[in-house]
């Protein structure tokens, strides 16, 4: 019985933990659209803007010299 109640907790718990996530990806999804299309940006926009376009490398990108 007491497996039963931990197993149902668990499915619960997993489930809000999972909504939790959607409706962050959604939220921050729905703000960059808005500040897309209005010219204002948001705080919310301009801080997961910038999170998302994060680079890892230390080193800036070496730019390719054009020519032949």
């Amino acid at each position: 019985m007491i497996l039963i109640l931990v197993a149902i907790v668990a499915v619960f718990f997993a489930g809000s933990v999972c909504g939790i996530f959607a409706l962050i990806v959604l939220g921050i999804h729905a703000e960059e659209r808005r500040a897309r299309t209005n010219h204002k940006p948001s705080t919310a926009g301009t801080v997961s803007r910038r999170l998302l376009t994060t680079r890892t490398g230390d080193q800036p990108p070496a730019k390719v010299k054009v020519g032949r």
